[in-house]
């Protein structure tokens, strides 16, 4: 299970699991100490991006015009949308999550390659796409709220 998200110059972050390496080219450790300490400082770190990470990207980019999706909105979102520490709290919130493109209002402006659209009608949102696996990446963070 991924862990719990904190706040960092206030965006929900996850915690990193294990410590960051930072980048040092083989042609600068040819350098000297002194230069390669010099470049370590302004290094990059590697880090794996985790899918709930990934996710929180995505719900940030695409739920978080209508929904609350965490500390990183918690005023946003519309006034009837649920929130998802809220959605999170429903013993069948996982199923709701996966499902969320064919729940009202969704399928009017969410599409997803290979699934029909719902509807004819024009669309009230700007409608957007996203893929079957962009929804667990949204779900595995939606499951850090938990």
């Amino acid at each position: 299970m991924a862990k719990r998200l904190t706040r960092v110059d206030g965006l929900s972050l996850l915690k990193p699991d294990r410590p960051t390496v930072p980048i040092i080219s083989p042609q600068a450790r040819t350098l000297g100490p002194g230069l390669a300490v010099l470049l370590t400082c302004f290094a990059t770190n590697v880090q794996a991006t985790t899918e709930a990470e990934q996710g929180f990207e995505l719900a940030r980019a695409l739920c978080s015009r209508c929904h609350v999706i965490g500390d990183y909105n918690r005023m946003g979102g519309i006034g009837n949308s649920p929130s998802f520490p809220w959605m999170v709290k429903s013993l069948d919130w996982e199923e709701r999550f996966r499902t969320f493109y064919t729940r009202r209002p969704h399928p009017v402006f969410v599409r997803v390659p290979g699934y029909p659209r719902w509807s004819d009608v024009d669309p009230y949102y700007p409608p957007f796409e996203i893929k079957p696996h962009e929804i667990e990446l949204i779900t595995e963070y939606a499951g850090t709220l938990r």
